[in-house]
């Protein structure tokens, strides 16, 4: 094991955010004795008006540096950049431009001299090679030129090729992002997500009481724990929803401005619960019947890899999903569907057999985000020999 590292990690997501391998990555390396500055996501000065209720203070923490959360681990928030940078080349290589003493910077307040780069942000090519760092990797979670918002395709995957032929290694989580990533990649390696089997089982536990929130809502009680994101198919929703009233449908999550969730607007059984603490989102799953997995089937869904399949799995509930490359490595133990009509004939299924909760549990032991993270480890060792 390698110990007394320092990593700077470039995220996507903030460290409040729901947690995710970032995450747990950062926290892994720290408590075993490595230094890790974990740089949030970047923001645009568009996304800081259209959230400035929330984030009015964001511009000014920049100034504070690195702030320590926890032994061996500091958070930095940058400055608010350019809008655009997505859909530009030119955008985003002015605002790396300004962005790239700002990091340096950060990195001498805590005494960073030659990290490990770890990427996931698939715009950072003009870090590589330019903070001095040991050994560079980028972790692509993610089809980002398939995403929604203020992103162009072609500019984001021209910006993710030069990423990509720059670093000394390419890990990805799905076989999808494998095969269309391969042939950019100098080293390419799949390490998939996994999931805290332990905390998940407590879902299905008889001491485990479910959360009042959904405790309260009419049996049986359909659910999704998770960001809601522009990729869940609220038509599947929709359609369930209306062909039976009698059930609740329950989101447990945050829910982002580009969900379309003007689709199920209106409908008295669904119901959204806002973002809730991971120590406490078993309790949720344990008032669920059947846990959903509706993404769109485009090509964000193609490539993805879900946590909250994993976390479903480990609770053993009955699990209904859309028919993803990522479900059906599943398909033995969970219910797959494409259209409307599939999705609510597999949740009657699903509430009428609910299956063999024991089989799903015996299926997420052997992912958990232990054995992940050893691969990961495995590859540092690699680049370091």
């Amino acid at each position: 094991m390698i110990a007394h590292r320092d990593f700077i990690i470039l995220s996507t997501q903030d460290w409040s955010a729901l947690p995710t391998r970032k995450h747990r990555w950062a926290r892994n390396w720290a408590r075993q004795g490595d230094r890790v500055l974990y740089v949030e996501q970047q923001m645009h000065w568009a996304g800081w008006l259209a959230a400035i209720g929330s984030e009015f203070w964001r511009p000014f923490r920049c100034l504070r540096g690195p702030q320590l959360v926890e032994p061996n681990l500091w958070v930095f928030t940058l400055p608010i950049v350019l809008p655009f940078f997505q859909m530009s080349v030119a955008i985003n290589r002015l605002n790396n431009f300004f962005l790239l003493p700002v990091l340096r910077w950060a990195m001498r307040r805590v005494g960073f001299t030659s990290p490990i780069l770890w990427a996931y942000t698939p715009h950072s090519a003009d870090f590589v090679g330019a903070l001095g760092e040991s050994i560079s990797v980028y972790e692509c979670v993610d089809e980002f030129s398939a995403s929604k918002g203020l992103v162009y395709g072609p500019a984001i995957a021209a910006m993710e090729r030069e990423l990509i032929a720059k670093v000394d290694q390419v890990i990805v989580t799905a076989p999808a992002l494998l095969e269309s990533k391969r042939p950019l990649a100098r080293r390419i390696e799949t390490v998939p997500n996994g999931v805290d089997v332990e905390h998940f089982a407590r879902a299905s536990r008889p001491e485990t009481t479910p959360h009042p929130a959904v405790a309260a809502l009419p049996k049986p009680v359909i659910g999704f724990i998770g960001g809601v994101q522009y990729w869940v198919d609220f038509d599947l929703t929709a359609h369930a929803a209306r062909a039976h009233p009698e059930w609740s449908f329950a989101f447990v999550g945050p829910v982002e401005p580009l969900a379309r969730i003007d689709k199920v607007r209106g409908l008295p059984n669904v119901h959204f619960l806002g973002k809730q603490p991971y120590a406490i989102v078993p309790q949720f799953v344990a008032g669920f019947d059947v846990c959903i997995n509706p993404y769109v089937l485009d090509g964000v869904g193609e490539n993805v890899d879900p946590l909250k399949l994993y976390d479903y799995l480990a609770s053993g509930k009955p699990v209904v999903s859309t028919d993803i490359p990522a479900a059906r490595r599943f398909a033995d133990v969970i219910r797959l569907a494409r259209t409307a009509d599939e999705f609510t004939r597999a949740l009657e299924a699903a509430l009428a057999d609910p299956g063999d909760a024991a089989a799903r549990q015996r299926m997420a032991a052997d992912h958990s985000w232990e054995s992940r993270f050893q691969r990961v480890q495995a590859i540092v060792e690699r680049l370091s020999a």
